[in-house]
């Protein structure tokens, strides 16, 4: 019996700790992970920078920039619910836990 108790004692235990994840804000880490496959740009085109919030709709977009025809970045496999693709290139277009950036839907990349 106590083993039986111990055991229910532990899953609950356990549920209760793997639900309560309650993150206070969603991170662009994750988000430029997406970011493997390589594209370049066959036109030139408009990065948002994103701000993460609380959930997916409580993100912030700002205009950052322009991806220039020739340009090379890795982008998301697909479409991201954000909107668009999500870049990432080692010197201009950086990622960290509160931001990432974006380029709006559209057939601007070569494959």
């Amino acid at each position: 019996m106590k083993k039986v108790l111990l055991g229910t004692t532990l899953l609950s235990t356990l549920f209760l700790f793997s639900s309560s994840a309650n993150a206070s804000y969603l991170n662009g880490n994750s988000y430029a992970a997406e970011a493997t496959r390589h594209a370049t740009a066959k036109k030139t085109v408009r990065v948002y920078k994103v701000t993460t919030g609380k959930y997916e709709a409580n993100n912030h977009y700002t205009f950052y920039g322009y991806l220039h025809k020739g340009s090379s970045v890795k982008r998301s496999s697909y479409l991201m619910s954000t909107g668009g693709w999500v870049i990432k290139s080692s010197h201009k277009y950086y990622h960290n836990k509160r931001t990432f950036f974006l380029v709006a839907k559209g057939n601007w990349y070569y494959k």
